[in-house]
């Protein structure tokens, strides 16, 4: 599963997770409330120091030392006026837009690849008819809908998970038809309490970033 079972055992027995300072206000706060960053390659300049870009690495894979920071517009503008720079040991370029861009492009890939693990383990069901059915028998923990989806939107069961909590907006039919091999798909829901979680940070955590943006399903209320 794209979430790790180490990771839900902890959750479950109460055990505090890793704490992580954070580079624009240094304050130490949950791991799993704070954005990870890593550099990207370093470029030698003509009468400067090399510096480095960052990446955004949401979903923890890439190896090396990373930096932390608060999903916030105000952390991340500390952060690149020189809290990482400090951590990383070197000049480090980079802007809020750019930082911004890469956050919810992450977090876009990051939910494309929860949702394809989550269909392959069984995990997640696509389909107006047994998404309401999961729904109805409590085993649908999370419901996406699709931002083109009006009809999927007006269901009773869409419309009280929405009213909730248990459901976002992501993406349009046809990027949900792709991760579940169909032409399109107007709503999903997903059945493993760990990979919704997953899906649910990573779409908060984009949301400060989110801008101009004019991808519907990055509006902060759910319709």
């Amino acid at each position: 599963m794209a979430v790790s079972k180490q990771h839900d055992e902890r959750s479950e027995a109460g055990i505090p997770g890793p704490r992580r300072q954070c580079a624009g206000c240094a304050i130490r706060d949950s791991a799993d409330l704070l954005v990870r960053v890593v550099l990207g390659p370093r470029e030698a300049r003509l009468d400067s120091e090399p510096s480095a870009c960052l990446a955004v690495d949401l979903a923890d894979s890439r190896f090396g030392r990373g930096s932390h920071v608060h999903a916030s517009t105000a952390c991340v503008q500390r952060a690149l006026r020189g809290g990482f720079s400090k951590v990383f040991k070197c000049k480090v370029e980079g802007s809020l837009e750019s930082f911004s861009t890469q956050m919810t492009e992450a977090a876009e890939r990051r939910i494309d690849g929860l949702l394809a693990g989550a269909r392959r383990a069984k995990q997640a069901i696509a389909g107006a008819d047994v998404v309401r059915a999961a729904y109805r028998d409590g085993s649908a923990v999370l419901l996406v809908v699709a931002c083109d989806a009006a009809a999927a939107s007006k269901l009773p069961e869409v419309h009280d998970a929405v009213g909730l909590g248990r459901a976002v907006v992501f993406g349009n039919k046809q990027r949900l038809g792709a991760i579940f091999g169909r032409d399109e798909v107007a709503v999903c829901a997903v059945l493993h309490e760990g990979v919704a979680k997953a899906i649910g940070s990573a779409r908060s955590m984009a949301l400060p970033f989110a801008g101009a943006r004019s991808e519907a399903w990055w509006s902060s209320e759910d319709r």
